[in-house]
């Protein structure tokens, strides 16, 4: 469907806005998106559809960004890395915050899907902090898909989804059922901020302890992924931590930050001290 000049245009038009690089190997699967956007838009050629979303690029461009995603993503994916933050990053950013005054906890789940990532997050947070109401405790989740946002803001998942992976202890503890799925409970919601971002933008997220941005990067070209890590550098507090897709690395990026290994699950951690 598309001509090899189409695709370049598309292709362009995406990366510019999102960072997301398509090699020639996606051109079907661009080839898809476009093709349910021409149905959903009423155009009839790629040509036309690209003139529409050119002359409509506030409301018609996110559209085909969010077609563009791909929302894979399930409660505790990557069980390893999530012990990890569970049992050894947030005992040693508790033991950083206790020598300070300050009982406060940002995350960033960037690249947050339809919420199931943030909502780990959030209940690892829970189980780890013994007096969570003394703390203020915010996990920021974005995604550059609004119908993956409102999924996430519902909180409502298929059994399923919930009972794969979610450790049988914990699901009374912190899932509701409502007919034949669950709902997240109230004191996990409250403590997550979901928000549309775009990676390619700043979003002036700043003094994090952690940050969650897993099999994102993996759609980026090598200069988008050096971008985006450095501006992770800049926002996490000293000391604070990176988890990255267990297909991603930082290797060749010469960043300051550590790699951090432990029973399979690895993450990144920027020096307490600058040049360290």
């Amino acid at each position: 469907m598309l001509t090899d000049e189409e695709f370049r245009l598309f292709r362009n038009m995406i990366y510019d806005e999102s960072g997301m690089y398509l090699k020639e190997a996606k051109k079907d699967f661009l080839e898809h998106r476009v093709q349910k956007r021409m149905q959903a838009t009423g155009t009839a050629t790629p040509y036309w559809y690209y003139r529409h979303v050119t002359a409509n690029r506030e409301t018609e461009l996110p559209s085909l960004l969010d077609a563009m995603t791909v929302n894979e993503t399930s409660f505790f994916r990557n069980g390893p890395q999530i012990d990890l933050f569970r049992k050894n990053i947030m005992k040693d950013l508790l033991a950083q915050k206790a020598t300070t005054a300050w009982r406060k906890l940002r995350i960033w789940s960037a690249g947050c899907s339809t919420g199931e990532e943030p909502y780990t997050i959030a209940i690892c947070v829970l189980e780890a902090i013994p007096d969570p109401e003394k703390w203020d405790i915010r996990i920021f989740a974005s995604d550059l898909s609004m119908k993956a946002l409102e999924v996430a803001s519902r909180a409502v998942y298929a059994e399923q989804r919930v009972k794969h992976n979610v450790p049988d202890e914990l699901v009374p503890k912190y899932f509701d059922r409502v007919g034949d799925g669950y709902r997240v409970k109230d004191n996990v919601k409250r403590l997550v901020v979901f928000d549309y971002h775009n990676l390619k933008h700043e979003n002036g997220l700043t003094a994090l302890d952690a940050i969650f941005c897993r099999n994102v990067m993996i759609y980026f070209d090598e200069e988008e992924q050096k971008r985006v890590v450095e501006k992770f550098y800049r926002s996490l507090n000293p000391g604070g931590y990176l988890l990255i897709g267990h297909a991603e690395s930082l290797q060749g990026m010469h960043t300051q930050f550590q790699f951090f290994y432990q029973n399979k699950g690895t993450a990144y951690k920027k020096p307490a001290q600058e040049g360290v």
